[in-house]
């Protein structure tokens, strides 16, 4: 018998990798096992070029703030926006020609935190979609009814 053969396994709700506990019993999530259930990538709701605002956060300062959607990571469930959630990293100069000392750039956050913005109406917003002729879909702002893609 093989040493995969021999381990027992077991299925639990928490663990989103597989990892192997004492006893050589292996654990893996049910979402990964379970029929018609995965570890389900998130829809965002913003794309890259969006406005948002700023709804929630630890830094309560910070709420309210507006800033534009740099970067996207879907499988994260993150989103980039810039001037929110700046970090300072210390970096060494790495050529002659590079900086040294403290670097600040944003951080990723959940999407869930933020809110469209319309730039017409100057207020966060959710989206209705609308389907124009030829067949495209757009969003649109709920509040005023301005396209969001251009």
């Amino acid at each position: 018998m093989t040493q995969a053969a021999k381990r027992e396994i077991r299925y639990a709700k928490a663990p989103l990798t597989k990892k192997v506990k004492m006893g050589g019993r292996l654990v893996v999530s049910e979402a990964l096992v379970t029929k018609n259930a995965t570890n389900l990538v998130p829809h965002l709701h913003v794309k890259r070029g969006d406005m948002v605002i700023l709804i929630s956060g630890a830094k309560k300062a910070g709420q309210g703030q507006t800033g534009k959607v740099l970067n996207v990571f879907p499988k994260e469930g993150k989103i980039v926006v810039e001037g929110i959630n700046m970090i300072t990293r210390a970096t060494k100069q790495r050529s002659a020609m590079g900086k040294s000392g403290l670097i600040k750039k944003e951080a990723p956050i959940y999407a869930s935190r933020v809110m469209l913005y319309c730039t017409a109406c100057k207020k966060p917003t959710r989206i209705k979609h609308k389907l124009l002729d030829g067949g495209k879909k757009t969003r649109i702002c709920r509040h005023c009814n301005e396209a969001f893609d251009a």
